[in-house]
């Protein structure tokens, strides 16, 4: 008997293969007998990649693509980067597993191995990201940012004219690139919601798919993202508006720092919001309605 391979959808950009080979790997271990296919798919972000994400659509410019095939079932699985999924997916669709990151960090990479203190005065350090520029903004006031897109390789490259560039640690890893980089802590630097973390996108009709997508889900990430998710569909997030979020479970509480920016980064504020595991949705949606009552300008 022939089976219908499990068509999982991806970007065509390397990183984004890579996480689909992730995925495929861990259908495949719990599956063994389902065959798999990965489909690439050229989304609206990866076809510019010059603009600024905010003005070409913010970060559902990265799945809107993968979405429509999953939709019109071309493919049977949608896998994203959670970081580049908007708070509201198409209604038909849903996140159904999360699988953790090896790492949720930011990294600086330079050819001279500087940390973000060793960095010289004034120096140039390429990002696309808000978030980045804001934080960089509150920890370094003298360095001066330049707006750099596209793929992880193209990013390097850039290394010819800027004194570093920041990237997430997790990608460096997926991708195996031998290139020394610095960690910044997540505390003091802290993550884009969802960053490093892989996300499973099916069809809210299509229960065995569904079921197959929890099973290689991992439980404690799914509580983390299931948490930042109530909070960005509350508050209504994009990248327009540099925004960052660390959530961490131990034992029956959780704690979420929080960070947020004006877009001119002239305002910047961090919170912690600490709960009871039970209360953490009820609490972080309070304060995330809090937030998009008096946001910052």
């Amino acid at each position: 008997m022939t089976f219908q391979p499990i068509r999982i959808g991806s970007r065509k950009s390397p990183l984004a293969m890579a996480q689909a080979k992730i995925v495929e790997e861990k259908i495949r271990a719990t599956f063994p007998k389902k065959p798999t296919e990965i489909i690439g798919i050229e989304t609206t972000g990866d076809i510019n990649q010059k603009s600024p994400l905010f003005e070409i659509g913010g970060k559902g410019v990265f799945i809107r693509e993968l979405e429509v095939a999953l939709i019109d079932k071309k493919i049977d699985i949608a896998v994203h980067s959670l970081k580049d999924v908007t708070a509201n997916t198409a209604d038909t669709l849903e996140l159904t597993g999360f699988l953790a990151a090896e790492s949720i960090c930011d990294c600086l990479v330079s050819n001279f191995q500087y940390t973000i203190d060793t960095l010289p005065r004034n120096a140039t350090v390429g990002t696309g990201s808000m978030r980045r520029k804001a934080l960089l903004k509150m920890i370094r006031p003298d360095i001066i940012t330049r707006d750099i897109r596209g793929n992880i390789g193209t990013r390097l490259n850039a290394l010819h004219h800027l004194d570093a560039i920041m990237l997430s640690e997790v990608s460096m890893m997926r991708l195996h690139l031998d290139t020394t980089y610095a960690v910044l802590p997540p505390h003091q630097f802290i993550p884009a919601p969802g960053q490093g973390v892989i996300c499973l996108e099916t069809r809210i009709n299509d229960p065995e798919l569904r079921q197959l997508a929890k099973s290689i889900s991992n439980a404690n990430q799914y509580t983390i993202s299931s948490l930042q998710l109530s909070f960005l569909r509350t508050v209504g997030f994009d990248c327009q508006l540099p925004l960052g979020m660390l959530t961490e479970i131990k034992g029956d509480a959780t704690r979420t720092r929080l960070f947020r920016s004006s877009p001119d980064f002239s305002r910047l504020e961090i919170e912690d919001v600490g709960s009871s595991l039970d209360l953490a949705a009820s609490e972080l949606v309070k304060k995330a309605t809090e937030w998009k009552l008096n946001p910052l300008y």
